[in-house]
């Protein structure tokens, strides 16, 4: 019996709950919030920080100091000809004004200063308005980098900038912080670290590891979100608890982490890629050079429904991110999955973009099981609406869309009451840039999500590769094998031979590879509503099966993303994990029980053998697991002559040549258009080869073969495949594989290491610590 919530003890709310506006400002300005959280909630601010970060020893370090309580615990300088600004004292109501008058002649006075010039406003004006002067700058249209955010969050760039660049920790903090970086870059257990101190003695001796812990946790400036989630990762559940849950999912909050981007000198300074990249017509050459992100410029931020006064990226600081999630097995036997989600930055130039220490984790989805809601985890991030609006069929008749069920006898109910991090940064967040010196309003915006086939199509909530409906770009329908127990659905584009389709005069005979029905947003959008209104479980199966789409996913309520176009397939798992490895199989006759047919592609076992020699001999400094260095330098030479018939081995070679455009930094639009008509001949060439038009050989048409026909105009859209395959993904499952340290309870022991490297790669952000906290020797210089 899983551990789910009871019915009884569900915090059932209602559906009409209002789609939740920004949120407000925090009422104290304080240092905490410049660094790590800013327009967070007024919470309490500890004592220690009247000290700094290096503040310990006090015999009240529990003691927490609201400012609230205090008569005058802080002033803010505003000038001159202003005494001091108080700021604690607040009104009790948090919906009345706050110092309206002296903060307006404030941001005037600041404006006069940074934008003074004589020859505009001379000295002797009489400060009269004067807008039928040519010469006047027009205010009324200036935008200031702060625009969107509260009074309170403009406050304070002086302190700021101070704070920035004379922010350092204390030797007994740093040895601290160089303890707990050799516990997480070793992977060292619990009771390993606990016998350090004993090994490697000290004085002052470091704290005991929970206290070691809470120090870090103070540090980082952050906390993770922990919420209850289905014991066999059904769903997340994010109202309030009623229960101690059985499985916690670890939510990790990037704003704090792109606030401290934002502060440090060296990283600010890398970010100011996107900002300086040139377009060039006729080339692609990053995202940038996509058509989304093109589309984007100019047209003003949505974000669930709301139209905010600024456009997209109309600020240089502002973030273009992507979102990668994949299935991640933990072990060896590949019956568990965890799902890892990270965010990558592309304001980072590309030869930095994906490394391990400028990648976003935002908590790892728990096993053992693939998740039934995906939407539920992605709540603190993305969510739209406290209310999830829509139910289950089986419960319509209850009139309680907030209702779900997960085992017979037990029903949940979830809202985001936390922050729902996508909606903050679209509104904009305080934070202080330090290559200007000023608080501005710091937004991001999600423009790309991949990862593989089934983790893609999971979140987007389509049917995937094996649907009657699988491919999430256009509406191709697959075909089974006849007279086979096989549920699996193939997508040839000739399928005029298939019984199905030749009994049936309004079935598509043969798709035209350039022309194939292509699937749009408001379409997918209008086929996903019908499903979740469903009034039984099976009238929503079949609807999802017709269409390929099993709702309307949530990342459907971001204006930055395009569906299906925002979610490019995965070069790295189409190519090198399927294509590859079924054309090797086809080669050797080891495809799923098909022999050539009427063809004669196979090769002897003595050549392949041969091929295997050679091959091994060239892996003594090349990893054996690179599918792509064989096929594109290897294959070529080592098939050479092989194969019996000489169109078995161009047909190779054409497909490493299209494969060799699509991995070029830079492509042309003429390139795109190879790339285009290459492929549509390729995968015609494929089928006449290996399909040979014979329904009962339909397996040789998986959705991989199919894909191929959608490389290129992704490639217009979203930029080089480069910019979103799953290379970073695999290289951060493989980080945090040693991270599991207890096979009892892995998911666990892996949610603490993925917020612990977290942690001190934030450390070493606010810090400047990343050379210190390495635990490396510096590099030598010749």
């Amino acid at each position: 019996m899983s551990g789910c919530r009871p019915k009884e003890n569900a915090n059932i709310v209602g559906p009409c709950w209002p789609v939740p506006t920004p949120p407000t400002s925090p009422k104290y300005p304080s240092r905490q919030r410049r660094i790590f959280a800013p327009s967070s909630e007024a919470d309490p601010i500890p004592l220690s920080f009247a000290t700094g970060p290096s503040h310990i020893g006090n015999d009240d370090d529990d003691e927490v100091f609201d400012p609230a309580e205090s008569p005058t615990p802080m002033s803010v300088n505003l000038g001159p000809e202003s005494d001091s600004f108080f700021a604690a004292e607040q009104p009790e109501d948090e919906d009345e004004d706050v110092g309206e008058p002296d903060l307006h002649s404030d941001e005037e006075e600041g404006f006069e200063s940074e934008n003074e010039d004589e020859d505009l406003i001379p000295e002797d004006s009489d400060g009269e308005d004067s807008d039928n002067d040519a010469d006047i700058f027009d205010w009324d249209s200036f935008i200031p980098p702060n625009a969107g955010l509260a009074a309170w969050d403009k406050l304070g760039a002086e302190y700021e900038a101070e704070a920035a660049t004379a922010h350092k920790l204390s030797e007994y903090d740093l040895a601290i912080c160089r303890a707990f970086s050799f516990k997480v870059q070793a992977n060292m257990t619990d009771r390993a670290f606990k016998m350090a101190p004993h090994a490697f003695p000290q004085t002052p001796p470091l704290p005991k590891l929970d206290a070691l812990r809470a120090r870090i946790n103070f540090l980082a400036g952050f906390k993770p979100e922990i919420y209850d989630c289905c014991p066999n990762s059904c769903l997340n559940l994010v109202s309030e608890p009623t229960a101690k849950a059985r499985k916690k999912f670890t939510y990790i909050p990037v704003i704090p982490r792109l606030v401290a981007f934002a502060a440090n000198r060296e990283i600010a300074e890398k970010r100011q890629y996107r900002a300086q990249h040139q377009h060039t017509r006729g080339s692609t050459s990053d995202v940038f050079d996509g058509a989304h992100y093109r589309s984007l410029l100019g047209r003003f931020v949505e974000m669930a429904g709301k139209t905010y006064p600024h456009k997209y990226f109309s600020d240089p600081r502002d973030v273009a991110l992507g979102a990668s999630w994949d299935g991640f097995a933990s072990f060896k036997r590949r019956k568990k999955t965890a799902w890892p989600l990270i965010l990558f930055d592309y304001d980072l130039p590309p030869e930095i973009r994906f490394h391990l220490a400028f990648i976003l984790a935002l908590g790892v989805i728990p096993g053992p099981n693939k998740p039934k809601d995906s939407d539920s985890f992605l709540y603190p991030f993305t969510a739209f609406n406290p209310i999830v609006d829509r139910a289950w069929p089986t419960l319509a008749y209850l009139g309680l869309p907030s209702v779900y069920l997960c085992l017979p006898g037990y029903t949940y109910v979830y809202h985001s009451k936390y922050t729902e991090e996508l909606l903050r940064l679209a509104a904009g967040v305080r934070a202080f840039d330090i290559l200007t010196g000023e608080i501005f309003a710091l937004r991001a915006y999600l423009i790309l999500v991949f990862g593989d086939i089934p983790a893609v199509s999971m979140f987007m909530r389509m049917k995937g590769h094996n649907g009657f409906s699988p491919c999430r770009m256009c509406k191709i329908i697959g075909l089974r094998i006849p007279n086979s127990r096989n549920t699996t659905h193939y997508v040839p584009l000739d399928r005029s031979c298939h019984p199905s389709v030749a009994a049936d005069a309004s079935a598509v005979h043969v798709y035209d590879g350039g022309n194939l029905p292509m699937r749009t947003q408001s379409e997918i959008i209008s086929q996903g509503r019908p499903v979740e209104s469903a009034p039984t479980t099976a009238a929503s199966e079949r609807l999802a099966k017709s269409t390929g789409v099993k709702g309307v996913s949530i990342l459907s309520h971001l204006g930055s993303l395009s569906f299906p176009g925002s979610f490019p397939y995965d070069f790295m798992h189409l190519i090198w994990e399927n294509l590859l490895k079924n054309l090797i199989l086809l080669w050797t006759g080891e495809f799923k029980g098909l022999d050539a047919g009427r063809e004669d592609y196979e090769l002897s076992k003595t050549v392949w053998e041969a091929i295997g020699v050679r091959t091994a001999s060239a892996f003594d400094t090349i990893p054996r697991q690179m599918w792509s260095f064989w096929a594109i330098y290897l294959g070529p030479v080592l098939l050479r002559r092989r194969f019996k018939k000489a169109k078995y081995f161009t047909h190779f070679i054409e497909l490493v040549r299209l494969l060799n455009i699509c991995l070029q930094f830079e492509i042309s639009d003429d390139e795109i258009e190879e790339v285009r008509v290459g492929f549509i001949n390729w995968v015609r060439v494929y089928e006449d080869i290996y399909f040979q038009y014979d329904p009962d050989r339909l397996s040789t048409c998986p959705l991989t073969v199919h894909a191929l026909l959608h490389i290129a105009p992704s490639i217009k859209f979203c930029g080089p495949v480069w910019c979103y395959w799953a290379f970073p993904m695999e290289r951060f499952c493989g980080s945090i594989q040693p991270g599991i340290r207890s096979r009892r309870f892995p998911w666990a022991s892996m949610d603490r290491y993925v917020f612990e490297l977290a942690q001190l790669t934030q450390i070493k952000t606010v810090y400047n610590l990343g050379a210190e906290l390495s635990l490396r020797d510096p590099p030598t210089q010749t």
